[in-house]
């Protein structure tokens, strides 16, 4: 029996409330997916600014999907992901 795990957290083009574990929060913001920096994997971030928030997984605490419209990439992600079964 095979069973498909899936080891994304955040879908990429979903905003966000994320919290850090030291009681920052960035509000409003959108993941962009993974970036690697020193052979770790680093969340990529993006404001509604265009600047980039660079988040360190060790330190990711909480995130809160916020309001998104369905988009071509979740969408897809959906349907080979969480709409899978």
């Amino acid at each position: 029996m095979s069973k498909h795990y899936s080891e994304k957290l955040l879908i990429e083009g979903t905003r966000y409330i994320v919290g850090m574990n030291d009681g920052c929060t960035f509000k409003d913001i959108i993941y962009e997916g993974t970036k690697q920096f020193h052979g770790k994997n680093m969340m990529c971030f993006k404001t509604n600014k265009s600047k980039q928030i660079t988040v360190n997984p060790s330190y990711f605490s909480f995130a809160v999907e916020g309001e998104t419209d369905i988009n071509e990439v979740t969408y897809k992600e959906g349907r080979e992901e969480a709409w899978a079964d």
